[in-house]
Formats: structure tokens, sequence, C-alpha cells
């Protein structure tokens, strides 16, 4: 358990895919056993779990058949293949859209990067790891001693550790410098600003002269101007390592937003229904899917014009 008390990115996870198995109405007695036993193996498992359930408890609105209609799999999968059966993680970006691919000048310029609707672990160095989101793009420097990431575009969860000779990672996030020796963060950064989450570690976010220091369970927003603000990290907006997205009392027009960094193309929501209130785990490569899981619980029609647009109004009556 890391020194912020929060249960490990590895262990919410876990519990992400137990929640989505058995919220899906099809584990049979033997898994719920099984689940029973997983709790009972660590104390982090059980935190994990029950800050799962607060997200249900603390919502406005909790569709009851969300998970069935959004995450259900065949009865026959496997403790091992849960996200694997229900998301198909790995593929969903290499076929078919080669020729629409939108190729931004950052990825040009990158040493690694990612297309829409991709995501990419990769071990840059020994005790350095990170993951790329969507549409994202990183330029490495690793010389002798010191190792350096400039994030260009996109979102990123890092992992590194202190290695011997190795000074501590500098990454150029574009509105500052983090400095960090052994820490796990994530990092976005947009047209507006950037944003750094610490789960593991501390990070130093060098900026206008100033320091400031993130320790594991902070998040801090900044950009070219402006103070610095500070908020509690949320693990679960890590769920998109694993393809999965966890909402909590979101409006339907921020989900769709978030799902259209997966895919190439649009989501349009209609404003009569932009500020319904939603929660739950999602699949995160499937919009359509996703967003036709709520049509049970939310007044809203979810309708596909061409490929590549997804129309959210409201439901006629």
């Amino acid at each position: 358990m890391d020194s912020a008390g929060a249960p490990p990115d590895a262990v919410v996870s876990q519990a992400i895919a137990w929640w989505a198995r058995l919220q899906s109405g099809v584990a049979g007695a033997d898994e719920r056993r099984e689940w029973e036993a997983w709790l009972a193996q660590d104390p982090a498992h059980r935190q994990a779990w029950d800050r799962l359930q607060r997200i249900g408890r603390d919502a406005r609105r909790v569709p009851a058949a969300l998970a069935h209609a959004a995450l259900a799999a065949p009865r026959s999968a496997g403790r091992r293949t849960i996200l694997r059966g229900l998301l198909a993680i790995s593929g969903v970006a290499a076929s078919g859209w080669a020729g629409y691919r939108h190729a931004p000048w950052q990825r040009l310029a990158a040493d690694l990067s990612t297309r829409i609707g991709e995501r990419r672990a990769v071990a840059v160095a020994d005790g350095l790891h990170i993951t790329l989101n969507s549409d994202s793009a990183v330029r490495l420097h690793l010389r002798g001693g010191a190792r350096g990431i400039d994030l260009l575009r996109g979102e990123m969860l890092v992992r590194t550790e202190p290695r011997p000779g190795v000074e501590a990672l500098r990454v150029d996030t574009g509105y500052g410098e983090l400095r960090a020796e052994a820490a796990r963060f994530d990092l976005r950064r947009t047209d507006e600003g950037a944003r750094v989450g610490v789960y593991e570690g501390s990070v130093q976010l060098l900026r206008a002269g100033a320091t400031t220091l993130a320790a594991a369970g902070e998040r801090l927003t900044f950009s070219d101007s402006g103070e610095v603000g500070r908020l509690a990290a949320d693990p679960d907006r890590l769920a998109w390592v694993d393809g999965m997205v966890v909402a909590k009392d979101w409006r339907l027009d921020e989900f769709a937003r978030y799902l259209a960094r997966q895919r190439l193309g649009l989501i349009r929501v209609d404003q009569a229904v932009a500020g319904l209130r939603l929660s739950g785990v999602f699949p995160l490569d499937d919009a359509e899917r996703a967003l036709k899981a709520l049509e049970p619980a939310l007044p809203i029609s979810v309708t596909r014009h061409t490929q590549y647009l997804l129309w959210v109004g409201p439901r006629e009556t």
C-alpha cells in the first residue's frame, strides 16, 4: 500500500474487473466464492472494492442494468481473461483505420507515439516504464546518467525507480518541468495546461522559478499563468490503462468527450441531455456500446449517422 493509504493501481484494476463481472449478471456461485477469497487475501483488496462501491452510493444516478448492458461476457470467461474478454484492449487500433489516421506534427517529432484508440506500454530504460494513452507522443532523452521525457501530446503513466549513477527523471510538460526519483504518476497535456497525479513516491514541479512538491495521493493542475491547483489524486482515472473508464457522477457530455479521445470521429451530445449524470464502469474502446448501455436508464437515444459520427439526443416519447 502506498504512503497515502490508497490501494496499488494493480489492485484497483483487479477490483474493477471483479466489479464488472459480478454486476454483469452472469457470474455463478463458484465465481462469487473466488471473489470472496480475493477480498480476504489482502486488506488492500477490500479497500479497493469498498472504494468502487462508494462510487455507486455517492452518485445521483447509478443505472441498475448498466454493467449488464455494457460489460456482459460469456459465462465461460475465466478470471484471468475477464478484462481481455470484456474489452479486447489490444488490436482495436491496428485494423480498419489505417487510411484515415490523423498525424499531428507531435507524432512526426516523437520517439514514441500512439494513434487514436491505441495504448502502448514501454520499458524505456532500466527502472523507467511508461504507458501512453490514445493519441499521445513523447520525445526521449537518454544520455549517460541523464533521463528525460518531453510529453508532446496526450497522456502517459510513468513509473520511475532510482538506479546508481542515474539522475532524477526530468519531464517537460510544456508548462513546467517535473522531477522524480522514485514515483508512479500520470500526466496529461492539453492546449490549456497540464495535470499530474501522483500515486507512489513524490514529484517536484518546477515552474516560473518556483518549486511545488506533490506527494502520493495528490494531483496538481497548472498552465502558463495562474496558480498551481492542488487536489486529491484519483486512481480510478488510471482505468484507461486496462481499457476501462470509471465514471463517478459525470455529466453526459463530459463522458462523451472522454470516450471521443479513444475513437476516430465525432460524438455530438444535444444540449437538452448534456447535463444528465451517470456513474459506472464502462468499456473504453467501444463508445457506441458504452453510450447505448445508458439508454435504459437515461432519457436518451444514441444513433450512428456514419462510421465517424455518433449523436446522443433526447429519447422520443
